[in-house]
């Protein structure tokens, strides 16, 4: 019985599917645990991980007729590709859009050594998934931005769709507009992302499954469609939300929790179209799943090296991210102004909005340039795009809420954009620093500076923070044009300090 324990030991131990299959895991672990700690963004993640999931088990259910075909050079090519997967995530030490290249490299790398180049296509599909997933949604998104707008046809929709069922409402731009109230469909709100996602999973369910012509035609729209109609829905409902005195189910359904309801609404109903679609079909008796022999195997150093490069690079990634989480950002005590005197430092206490947006941290500071007392208040917020409208109407300025959103005088200075204006005597100047140090005012300013940090295929995550800056003085006996001026010759000075000193993702 002994022997015979050891013998089916030995079996399993020389049979390289087990190992080649242990090290597809741990390669698949890795590129997800690296897409988590640096975009701590759990949609991101779990497409990725349906990307993973879909071909291991098409290579599972074929396990029994796989063949591993051992050659040196695709076997050299393999470790390569691998090699350099790994050396990316080892030095990436923020968002990079490699993460979602990176799975199609791990698989490449895996399919060479496994199976050589010659018999690679036998697993195109499974490779196919891969390369879908690569595919960057970021400049997927700005290539519909310049062929049409469409937060503008979604506030169209939303507005037929309102007054089809009998609501007086009226439409200006992208405002939508019941007589109690209404909405702004802003393009985080427009139902882009939604479409884009449910395209790509389109593109995933063509390349596995024959489809016909007009079903490769069908098939997007539909995803498409589906995306679009519901989140239709979702902006009439906000719409009569917003008009109502139910303002915490508006705040529910749009920043909350609820939030999340509407996309697995369409993503259920496109799945229940791909099942209709597959039952439909009539696929062919599945093959004898007879043991194929191996022609030959990979070396054991291969497998071994790949396993302890994953090992490197995770402790790694989890070494840095906990060395930066354990550290809380903290605003400076003393930023230099070389044209004012700092009179007073105050940290001041974060809050939190919703589920989705928060200032995690605050800090005030008080000068003196020509006789006046220009304040500074800085605060570090997720959950923001670089509107100062939005931030405004969920947050305190200089411990007051505005009733009514002041008249912006929106400028520029090079790539940086602030907003001028006034309230209660005061003259202020208000600006988000976002992720890259560019300065921004509205969220479409601050999506084109994320767009435009394009490195090999484009960034496709939004990294939605911001330190928003607002400076302040008394207007008194002077001009809001003086005041403005004041605070503009000592903005330009701010914002170049602070260009480069904008806190890494994950920092809290």
């Amino acid at each position: 019985m002994h022997f015979f324990r050891l013998a089916q030991l030995q079996k399993l131990v020389l049979d390289p599917k087990p190992c080649l299959g242990t090290l597809g895991v741990s390669l698949a672990v890795l590129n997800l645990s690296l897409a988590w700690i640096h975009t701590r963004n759990a949609d991101l993640v779990a497409i990725m991980a349906l990307c993973w999931i879909i071909p291991a088990y098409s290579l599972w259910t074929r396990r029994q007729s796989l063949a591993i075909r051992h050659e040196p050079y695709s076997t050299v090519a393999g470790c390569l590709f691998l090699a350099w997967a790994l050396y990316k995530g080892w030095v990436m030490v923020d968002y990079d859009p490699f993460l979602r290249i990176q799975p199609f490299l791990f698989c490449l790398g895996l399919g060479l050594i496994a199976f050589s180049a010659k018999y690679l296509q036998a697993y195109g599909k499974e490779l196919g998934v891969m390369l879908v997933l690569a595919l960057p949604e970021g400049i997927w998104a700005q290539w519909t931005d310049q062929l049409i707008n469409i937060s503008d046809v979604a506030a169209q929709s939303t507005t037929a769709l309102l007054w089809y069922t009998g609501f007086e409402v009226k439409r200006q731009g992208v405002f939508v507009l019941l007589p109690a109230g209404g909405i702004e469909v802003y393009r985080g709100c427009s139902g882009l992302k939604a479409m884009l996602e449910l395209f790509r999973l389109a593109l995933i369910f063509l390349v596995m499954v024959p489809t016909t012509l007009l079903e490769k035609l069908l098939v997007p729209v539909v995803a498409i469609s589906l995306a679009y109609g519901v989140n239709v829905i979702r902006l009439g409902v906000m719409t009569v939300l917003a008009a109502s005195d139910y303002q915490d189910a508006f705040h529910y359904w749009h920043e909350g929790e609820g939030s999340n309801v509407f996309p697995v609404i369409a993503m259920l109903l496109f799945a229940g179209f791909c099942m209709f679609l597959l039952h439909r079909k009539e696929y062919p008796q599945p093959i004898s799943h007879a043991q194929v022999e191996s022609v030959d195997r990979p070396p054991w150093v291969i497998v071994a090296s790949v396993l302890i490069g994953v090992i490197v690079v995770a402790s790694g990634a989890a070494w840095k991210t906990l060395n930066r989480e354990g550290q809380a950002f903290a605003f400076p005590r003393q930023v230099p102004l070389p044209s004012a005197q700092l009179v007073q430092s105050t940290s001041l206490p974060g809050q939190r909005r919703n589920a989705y947006s928060e200032i995690l941290t605050q800090h005030q500071y008080q000068y003196q340039a020509r006789g006046h007392r220009v304040q500074i208040q800085m605060s570090y917020v997720t959950g923001t795009m670089g509107d100062l409208g939005i931030f405004l109407a969920n947050y305190p300025l200089n411990g007051q809420r505005l009733k009514t959103q002041p008249n912006l005088q929106i400028r520029q200075q090079g790539a940086n954009f602030y907003a001028l204006y006034t309230h209660r005597n005061q003259a202020y100047l208000s600006a988000c620093f976002d992720p890259g140090g560019l300065s921004t005012v509205e969220e479409g300013q601050f999506i084109q500076n994320w767009n435009s940090h394009l490195y090999l295929l484009g960034r496709d995550y939004i990294d939605d923070r911001c330190l928003w800056t607002h400076m302040s003085i008394p207007l008194n006996q002077q001009s809001s044009q003086q005041a403005f001026s004041i605070l503009e010759e000592n903005w330009v000075s701010w914002q170049k300090w602070w260009h480069n000193r904008v806190p890494r993702l994950g920092t809290q």
